[in-house]
């Protein structure tokens, strides 16, 4: 077989492999819209996302599952908040906030500064559940919107100092948040404050820090002390960061080298404090 032939045949297979790629993707079924009545009302609501054989079951304990777990209340809630559930997608979003709110108070007994950073201020039940709803929707709606520009969208996660910077994220997202921070002298150093993907390891944390070098396919996010994304890369950990004299070699190969270097540094600062 020639080259010729060769190229020809793996252009053949990959134009396959998409066109077999493309059909899942276009047959995949999607969520069942809301057709009406309209306006619409929990019943409405109910009536076109839940089990019908659920809605009109007459058994009075089976009533008061289906009333706890889809309360009228809450439905009303969000239509009064201008809320209009599209389709089951958005039926089963908006429905999951009010169990996050459930246990949201013991998250906030935890972590109070992520709910102040978000705007959610607990001054009493009624302003912090208000707050934490629309936080919640504010949410939903950002990811609605992230999937509606790539399908392939699962999750966004928010940065920011006020938590509005979006990251939307699919399943093959490889990413993590990085902050290098830098202060005169040996007071610097690097955090990996978040992200998704299998991990780094230490030699690929390393290299990024102290060299500068990506880790083939994983999407690096700079931030800075604030969580603020950076608009530009930052320039890795130099010699002059870290206090040191220009002859020394630069950048470390890895954590023992480093080591090293400080080392030799230390002991040539103290001989001269002896002489």
């Amino acid at each position: 077989m020639t080259r010729n032939m060769k190229v020809l045949l793996i252009v053949v297979i990959n134009l396959c492999l998409c066109a077999i790629v493309s059909c899942f993707m276009i047959t995949e079924e999607p969520p069942v819209k809301y057709e009406g009545p309209h306006p619409q009302t929990p019943e409405t609501i109910l009536e076109a996302f839940v089990d019908k054989r659920h809605i009109n079951n007459p058994n009075p304990e089976q009533q008061q599952k289906l009333n706890e777990r889809y309360p009228t209340e809450w439905l009303e809630m969000l239509l009064d908040r201008g809320i209009f559930i599209e389709d089951a997608d958005d039926f089963s979003g908006y429905m999951s906030i009010q169990n996050s709110l459930r246990s949201s108070l013991d998250f906030w007994k935890s972590k109070p500064e992520r709910w102040r950073l978000y705007g959610v201020q607990y001054n009493d039940r009624k302003t912090y559940e208000d707050a934490f709803i629309d936080r919640r929707i504010w949410e939903y709606q950002q990811l609605k919107a992230a999937k509606r520009k790539n399908r392939n969208v699962v999750w966004v996660d928010f940065l920011g100092a006020d938590g509005k910077t979006v990251i939307p994220i699919t399943n093959s997202s490889k990413y993590i948040t990085v902050n290098i921070t830098k202060h005169k002298g040996m007071g610097v150093g690097g955090s990996i404050t978040g992200g998704g993907g299998s991990k780094l390891s230490e030699q690929q944390k390393f290299d990024l820090f102290y060299k500068g070098k990506h880790p083939w396919g994983w999407k690096i996010i700079y931030v800075d002390e604030a969580n603020n994304v950076l608009p530009e890369r930052p320039e890795p950990i130099s010699r002059e960061d870290l206090g040191f004299p220009a002859d020394v070699p630069w950048p470390p190969k890895n954590r023992e080298h480093l080591d090293q270097i400080i080392e030799n540094v230390t002991r040539r600062e103290n001989l001269k404090e002896d002489r």
